[in-house]
């Protein structure tokens, strides 16, 4: 790798950050800090990278803003799940079995082609 290589990474991730509106950020915030004023938690979902960003992001909200958060990432629920109901459906069904009325779901797919999210 050489000094062109990051140079043109760094300035693809500013241009992804230049591109979010601060009013966006800011009503996912609101939206997010109502749902936990409720007593709510927020789920939070992803595949491959995208569940490794959904655990991370979780424990974040958590531990850093006090504001429950789950994510469905072990293997046994995954496989049982899978297994059950199809890999298609497995986010489904585990929202289905651990949502509750008034949560707030996050979906992330970096891929933006999960059928299963």
């Amino acid at each position: 790798m050489n000094k062109a290589f990051f140079k043109n990474y760094f300035k693809y991730i500013q241009s992804g950050i230049e591109s979010v509106a601060i009013s966006d950020l800011i009503a996912a915030a609101e939206k997010i800090q109502h749902v936990s004023n409720k007593g709510n938690k927020l789920i939070i979902v992803g595949n491959g990278g995208s569940a490794a960003m959904a655990s991370h992001v979780s424990v974040d909200f958590t531990k850093a803003a006090g504001i429950r958060s789950i994510n469905f990432n072990e293997a046994d629920l995954l496989t049982c799940f899978s297994n059950d109901y199809g890999y298609e459906r497995v986010f489904e069904k585990a929202v289905e079995f651990y949502g509750d009325e008034g949560d707030q779901l996050i979906l992330i797919s970096s891929s933006g082609n999960s059928i299963n999210v």
